[in-house]
């Protein structure tokens, strides 16, 4: 078979790096010594649902090799379009399919390896007692269902983009999408609707139904109706993974030419190029302006791209918000409904301008560029000073259009309801302090200066912003304070605020807080933007003169990325161990 020295080479690549064989060693001595420890401690204890805890135990760790997937895969298509290596595997006479089948087959390998060490293990809650044999039967299926899953996400995420932590991103921000979103379309029917009972395709659409239904099954045993719903819903599954299979063959064999299909492009294809990443007399333009002052600031900004896609996610946002007005009128527009658009907006546009500045300090690095700019009269502090003002000139006009899309759906909410003097300025507080986070998007580069410090240490864009941010963000509490209220009722929901005692000391002592924090650090919160800033520059030649560091490197996990990367007297005693070896 052609595609097979492609196969080894992949796993040759992942037994160096991730030690599957290790691994998989670790995975199931830790399963034999758990399981073993679970039984003894459930015969001394008596419990008498030994088999059904241990049946779910064991069901966790599964899904848990399932969720981790996309972070073992994901950069495999990724990375060979990085380094431009596709064309080259094309060009000795491998078809598409072939160098997808073998890219395919090789990540399916290394990600079935943990999940099959458990296998043996999920049969024992069955042999004991305790679960039955349809519950049995859809546990072994569905886990390996999900991980097909995961890994078809996977391999259209390393298809789509060439960065190996955008990749990961992306797969998982697919595999979530069509996990929640059928079933968040059922729930919202059957609140909002005013009609009969929403359709139940909308829960078999979801690769998240199935493992949903097997949990019940643990607690109340599989009814005749359940037992099929599992069944259509992992046919449904298994169908999702064969489309974005196919998906990320087609886009494979489109796109491993896309730089050479650039030039000269014509028709709707050439339209479409212009209007994602710039036109000609718009780059024209651009440099009148920047070309004498930093050309930098024309470098970064020449591409618009990050741009047109904040303006796609955010005008898809806008799209998706009044498809729901459309179909749900009367009980869709809402006070809170307004705080929570507004909240998840900003959350938008500020991860994709961290994304932006990242990708564009991340991506030279990377592909080695800051090595020949820095031989030019272009200084760290031109770069890092043109990166700032790309980010300005790309999204400023973004910006003002959340601002006003804010201040529209201020007014609506002011129009929707009467309003009492507390609740009224309750409502004001909330839309000051998010009209003000809107403003201070474009002005506060604080977090986006630690955002391209941590990328240009690790050249790795995706990891930048999630070390800066993750999922610590007080705007989350926000939002589930939020759906928090419609779990009340619609009424309930509706009506907030209200104007209680409760909400105005609340708000007020929140707005109070806020405003101190404003008035006391302002000058602190400027002080630490120009202390990054500095820094940043001053160090840019060292961190660019060290190695990139590999993704799969342990001291990514304690790195503390206020720091630089953790190379220090270990950089100089492995090439020292290196000169030592090769005499």
């Amino acid at each position: 078979m052609v595609c097979l020295p492609i196969i080894e080479r992949e796993l040759r690549v992942a037994l160096r790096k991730r030690r599957p064989a290790r691994s998989r060693l670790k995975v199931a001595a830790a399963a034999v010594g758990g399981t073993m420890l679970f039984l003894l401690l459930g015969t001394v204890t008596g419990d008498r649902d030994l088999g059904r805890n241990l049946d779910e135990l064991l069901c966790l760790a599964g899904l848990y090799f399932v969720v981790r997937a996309p972070g073992l895969i994901a950069g495999v298509l990724a990375e060979e379009r990085r380094n431009q290596t596709l064309g080259l595997l094309f060009l000795s006479g491998l078809g598409a399919g072939e160098v997808f089948a073998s890219k395919f087959l090789s990540a399916a390998l290394v990600a079935f390896t943990d999940l099959l060490a458990l296998f043996p293990m999920l049969a024992l809650p069955f042999l004991i007692g305790g679960v039955s044999f349809e519950v049995f039967l859809a546990t072994i299926c569905s886990l390996p269902a999900l991980m097909l899953f995961a890994l078809a996400v996977s391999l259209l995420g390393s298809v789509l983009t060439q960065e190996d932590g955008t990749a990961v991103v992306l797969a998982v921000g697919l595999g979530a999408g069509l996990c929640v979103l059928t079933p968040a379309i059922y729930v919202a029917q059957s609140h909002f609707a005013s009609g009969g009972a929403p359709s139940l395709w909308w829960l078999r659409l979801s690769p998240a139904y199935g493992p949903y239904l097997v949990s019940h099954g643990f607690r109340s045993g599989f009814a005749a109706g359940a037992v099929a719903e599992f069944w259509l819903n992992l046919g449904m599954t298994c169908a999702w993974s064969v489309l974005c299979l196919g998906a990320a063959s087609t886009a494979l064999k489109l796109l491993w030419r896309e730089r050479e299909e650039q030039r000269g492009r014509a028709g709707w294809r050439g339209r479409w190029h212009e209007l994602v990443h710039g036109s000609v007399p718009e780059r024209r333009r651009l440099g009148r302006v920047w070309l004498e002052a930093n050309p930098f600031v024309w470098l970064a900004a020449r591409d618009r791209q990050p741009a047109a896609l904040a303006w796609a996610v955010v005008g898809g946002g806008v799209l998706l918000w009044l498809g729901c007005w459309a179909a749900w009128p009367a009980r869709w527009p809402s006070v809170p409904n307004f705080f929570i658009t507004a909240t998840l907006l900003n959350l938008a546009v500020g991860w994709m301008i961290c994304q932006a500045a990242a990708s564009s300090i991340g991506e030279p690095r990377r592909d080695g560029s800051y090595e020949l700019l820095l031989t030019t009269p272009l200084q760290p502090s031109d770069i890092v000073w043109g990166q700032l003002e790309a980010l300005r000139w790309r999204f400023q006009p973004l910006l003002r259009a959340v601002l006003g899309l804010e201040v529209v759906m201020l007014l609506a909410g002011l129009i929707m309801r009467g309003w009492n003097g507390p609740a009224l300025a309750v409502y004001f507080i909330i839309w000051s302090l998010l009209l003000y986070w809107t403003w201070s998007l474009g002005r506060n580069w604080r977090r986006v200066l630690q955002v391209m410090w941590i990328s240009l240490n690790c050249g790795r864009p995706a990891h930048a912003v999630w070390r800066s941010s993750g999922l610590n963000s007080w705007s989350w509490v926000w939002i589930l304070v939020n759906l928090n209220s419609a779990r009340r009722g619609f009424s309930g929901f509706s009506a907030f605020p209200t104007g209680s005692l409760v909400e105005v000391a609340l708000m007020a002592g929140v707005a109070l807080i806020l405003l101190l924090v404003l008035l006391v650090k302002r000058s602190g919160f400027r002080a630490e933007a120009n202390r990054w800033e500095w820094r940043l520059a001053r160090e840019f030649r060292e961190i660019v003169r060290e190695p990139l560091p590999d993704p799969t490197d342990p001291r990514f996990k304690k790195w503390d990325v206020r720091e630089r990367f953790p190379w220090g007297w270990e950089l100089a005693q492995q090439q020292l161990h290196e000169r030592l070896s090769r005499r």
